[in-house]
C-alpha cells in the first residue's frame, strides 16, 4: 500500500423513533446495518476492499514494471553518453528528458491508483445503495400486501368496486417486478466488484456510511482550479519546456544549421565539379590527384546534404515544440472549462443536501407527532408505516446526493480521475 487509503470515512443518515422524539442515528442503527449485524457475516470495510483491489491490479503492476525498466534504460543511456563523450548541453538535455519520463511514469502510477480507489469506492457505495433500495422495496411491498388484505376485506363487504382491488394487485405485481430486477442488478454489481477486488460479497457484509464534508477553498476558485490542473499536467509541461530550452537559438548556432551556414555549404557544393579520370590512364600521379579532388568534392557535397538533413530535422522539431505548447495551452483551457462545470454542479449539489436535511427535519417532526397518535391508537399501522417509508426515502435521497457531491469534489481535487472517466 503506497498511499494513505484512509480518505473516505462515512456517516450514515437515518432516523430513529425514541420516546416520541426523532433522533439522527449512526451506522449501527440504520436499516441496512441492522441487516449486516443479524446475518453474522464478516464486515468488509471500504479500506480493506481498496487494499485488496490494489494488491491484484494488473494496471498498477504494469506501472511498477514501467518505472523499473525506465530506471534501467536511463542508467544505460547515461553510460552511453559518457562513453561517446557527448557534449554537456546534449548530456543535460538527455538527463533532463530521462528524469522527466521517469517522474511522469511515477505520477501516472499515482493517478492510476487514485482512479482505482475511485472505482472501488463507487462500486462499494453503489452496492450498498442497491441493498438499501431492495430493503426499502421489501418493506414497501409488505405494506402494500397488508393494504391488499384490507382491500379484499372491503371488497367482500361490498365497500369498494372491483377495479380498486385489481389496481392494488397490479401495483403489488409492479413492485415485485421492480424488486426482482433490482436483485438481478445487485448480483451483476457484486460480480463486477469481485473481479475488481477478489472479494466474494456472499461472504461479507458492507458498511453503509457516507460522510459529507463541504469543499473548502483557500483563495479564489480560479486559482484553485489552476493549481489542480498544473499538478495534473506538471510533467507534460516540463517536457515542453525541456525541449524549448534545448532547441533554442544557441542550438541552431552550435550545431551549424542556421540559414547562413546552409547557404555557405550550398555555395561550396555548387562551386566544385565532380572530377573525372580518363579511361585507361595508368599515370599514378594523375590518379592520386583524382583521388584528392574526389575526396574534396565528396566532403563539400556531404557537408551540404548533412546540413540540409539537420536543418529539416531542426525545423520539424521546432514545429513540434510549438504544437506541443499549443496543445498544452488548449488542454489547460479545456480542463478548466470542464472543472468550472463540475464546481457549478458541486454548489448545486450542496444546496440539495442542505434542502434534504431541512426536509428531513420537518418530516421527522411529522413522524414524531404521528408516533404519538399511533401509540394512542388514533391512526392505523398503514398510515404510520407510510410516513416511515417517506422518511426512509428522504434519507435515501440525502445519501445519494452526498455520494454525488463526494464524486464531484474528488473530480475537482484530482482532475485526473474525472478526465480518465471521459477517455
Amino acid at each position: 500500500m503506497r498511499k494513505n487509503i484512509n480518505k473516505i470515512v462515512v456517516l450514515a443518515i437515518g432516523i430513529s423513533v425514541m420516546s416520541g422524539s426523532i433522533m439522527p442515528v449512526f451506522a449501527a442503527d440504520t436499516k441496512s446495518t441492522s441487516t449486516i449485524q443479524t446475518n453474522q457475516k464478516s464486515v468488509l470495510t471500504l479500506d480493506d476492499a481498496i487494499k485488496s483491489a490494489i494488491s491484484i491490479s494488473d494496471t498498477l503492476t504494469l506501472d511498477e514494471m514501467k518505472i523499473t525498466y525506465q530506471n534501467k534504460t536511463n542508467d544505460l543511456n547515461k553510460k552511453q553518453d559518457d562513453f561517446n563523450n557527448v557534449d554537456d548541453n546534449k548530456k543535460d538535455y538527455n538527463n533532463n528528458s530521462a528524469d522527466n519520463s521517469l517522474d511522469k511514469l511515477k505520477q501516472q502510477s499515482d493517478f492510476d491508483e487514485d482512479v482505482l480507489i475511485h472505482k472501488v469506492t463507487s462500486k462499494y457505495n453503489d452496492i450498498v445503495t442497491s441493498q438499501m433500495k431492495i430493503d426499502e422495496a421489501t418493506k414497501e411491498l409488505e405494506i402494500k400486501n397488508n393494504d391488499l388484505e384490507d382491500v379484499k376485506l372491503k371488497d367482500s363487504l361490498g365497500m369498494i368496486v372491483l377495479t380498486d382491488l385489481k389496481s392494488t394487485e397490479l401495483e403489488i405485481q409492479n413492485l415485485q417486478n421492480t424488486q426482482k430486477s433490482s436483485e438481478n442488478a445487485l448480483k451483476d454489481a457484486e460480480y463486477s466488484f469481485k473481479i475488481l477486488t477478489a472479494k466474494d460479497l456472499s461472504q461479507y457484509s458492507l458498511e453503509g456510511d457516507v460522510k459529507f464534508e463541504p469543499l473548502k477553498i483557500d483563495g479564489s476558485i480560479d486559482e484553485y482550479l489552476d493549481n489542480a490542473i498544473d499538478s495534473y499536467l506538471k510533467y507534460t509541461e516540463q517536457f515542453v519546456n525541456i525541449n524549448k530550452d534545448y532547441y533554442d537559438k544557441d542550438y541552431e548556432k552550435d550545431n551549424e544549421i542556421s540559414t547562413d551556414d546552409m547557404s555557405a555549404a550550398e555555395t561550396a557544393a555548387n562551386s566544385v565539379s565532380k572530377p573525372t579520370l580518363a579511361t585507361g590512364n595508368t599515370d599514378l600521379k594523375v590518379y592520386e590527384d583524382y583521388e584528392v579532388q574526389l575526396t574534396e568534392y565528396n566532403k563539400k557535397i556531404n557537408k551540404y546534404t548533412s546540413i540540409l538533413s539537420s536543418r529539416l530535422t531542426y525545423l520539424k522539431t521546432k514545429l513540434s515544440n510549438y504544437q506541443d505548447q499549443t496543445n498544452l495551452n488548449e488542454n489547460k483551457k479545456k480542463f478548466k472549462d470542464n472543472l468550472k462545470t463540475y464546481y457549478t454542479n458541486l454548489l448545486a449539489s450542496e444546496e440539495k443536501i442542505n434542502y434534504y436535511k431541512k426536509n428531513i427535519e420537518i418530516n421527522n417532526e411529522k413522524l414524531s407527532n404521528l408516533k404519538i397518535k399511533y401509540d394512542l391508537g388514533m391512526i392505523t399501522d398503514s398510515d404510520y408505516n407510510t410516513q416511515v417509508e417517506i422518511s426512509e426515502d428522504l434519507d435515501f435521497q440525502l445519501r445519494s446526493e452526498i455520494i454525488n457531491y463526494n464524486i464531484l469534489k474528488e473530480d475537482l481535487q484530482k482532475p485526473w480521475i474525472a478526465f480518465s472517466n471521459n477517455n
